[in-house]
């Protein structure tokens, strides 16, 4: 059995378990292209491979060379592993890893050709990958900003191990604590250098796995629930957070306000300047709108150009005030979509007070500010009217 525990072997296993991720990622690339960190991270897993299967190639046999270019591919696996952790959360993948693997190499090439010791070449090759590693951990921690899942935390967890091992083997190769030949039965060379590492490796890229299909599903989720257009919440999920508010503000007796808004002479701006112009302005608007709106604020569109505002808490007086900062806010819009030119907004505002109106569903309440926003069209536009319950129409 000792003569199969040894770095071959050790090696051989590591090299596989690269393979799997290359291919496993490769398939997720190759399955959405435009994806870029999953074509990085496949291109790890296949250096990692190569690179893993030429520095296990003896030196007296083959020189120098297949040893520095497999050192330097692994440092490569372990940048392009990074890369794509950046690309992942948005960003542009650091110049900085070209610098990297370039210093390593002319660094890495005079080590061994002046030959220093095979402590020293560890060392320096320990220390590049744990710093590596760390970048990664660096990424997730820093995008996430310590609001952690599972997957995140498993990415942090295994490359945090991963860069301690690496760190801890090379300070024991230099204090010659351990045997480091390519024969080496040493178990703590076996695990340090490829057991322990692959483990990581594993998990560490599982982690990267399952934070893509975590994207995915928040993705959907959000699909499912805004408006693609306007980014808002779209009318079905309106519907279903303004029936909750409903029901809240009648249980515990608060006041809740509901705003309808429509853009005035929408048609004349996409019959003017087309359908283009005025999904700028509908953008343009919602921006300006979620702006205005407090953070406790609901907003959604409820279909075409016509928006729905739900106030939670929020009282006649809190809910006037309101609408005139929302309508100022749109006044002061000028598009230039649509030659520059200001494009106004009428509101409709029904307000339920607890203490003084009848319980009123969620449809009811929706129906009365969609009343007062069609009088508040026939009154002018460019104008607020709330509805009044006492007169059941709509008032200034």
């Amino acid at each position: 059995m000792d003569s199969l525990w040894n770095s071959y072997t050790a090696n051989v296993g590591y090299a596989i378990s690269q393979l799997c991720i290359a291919i496993i990622m490769g398939g997720l690339y190759f399955l959405a292209p435009t994806e870029r960190s999953t074509r990085y991270w496949a291109l790890s897993g296949l250096l990692s491979v190569f690179g893993s299967t030429l520095t296990a190639f003896s030196i007296s046999k083959f020189g120098h060379l297949p040893l520095i270019i497999g050192s330097t591919m692994m440092i490569g696996a372990m940048t392009a592993k990074w890369w794509g952790t950046q690309a992942f959360f948005g960003k542009k993948p650091a110049y900085i890893g070209w610098y990297l693997i370039l210093g390593f190499f002319i660094v890495y090439s005079l080590v061994v050709l002046l030959q220093f010791t095979i402590a020293v070449r560890t060392l320096l090759f320990s220390i590049m990958l744990a710093l590596l590693m760390f970048l990664n951990v660096v990424e997730v921690v820093g995008a996430r900003k310590l609001k952690l899942s599972f997957a995140n935390s498993l990415v942090i967890i295994a490359y945090t191990l991963a860069a301690a091992d690496f760190i801890l083997r090379g300070i024991l190769s230099v204090s010659g604590s351990i045997d480091l030949s390519p024969q080496s039965h040493d178990p703590i060379n076996v695990f340090g250098l490829y057991l322990i590492p692959m483990w990581c490796n594993l998990l560490g890229s599982l982690g990267l796995l399952l934070m893509y299909f975590e994207s995915i599903i928040h993705e959907k989720e959000h699909l499912a629930t805004h408006d693609e257009l306007t980014k808002l919440y779209n009318r079905r999920a309106l519907v279903n957070l303004g029936r909750r508010e409903v029901d809240l503000a009648h249980r515990y007796q608060r006041p809740i306000s509901i705003f309808m808004l429509d853009i005035d002479n929408f048609k004349m701006v996409n019959d003017t300047y087309g359908h283009d112009a005025g999904d700028k302005v509908l953008r343009t608007v919602s921006q300006a709108l979620s702006k205005a709106c407090r953070n406790t604020d609901i907003i959604g569109r409820y279909g075409g150009e016509e928006l729905c505002i739900i106030c939670p808490q929020t009282t006649k007086e809190e809910a006037t005030s309101l609408g005139g900062r929302l309508l100022e806010a749109m006044r002061n819009l000028h598009h230039p979509a649509c030659d520059n030119r200001q494009v106004t907004c009428s509101l409709g505002l029904y307000a339920w007070d607890p203490h003084t109106d009848l319980a009123a569903s969620w449809e009811a309440m929706l129906h009365r500010a969609d009343t007062a926003l069609y009088a508040a069209k026939a009154a002018g536009r460019n104008q607020m009217l709330q509805y009044n319950i006492e007169s059941d129409n709509p008032l200034r």
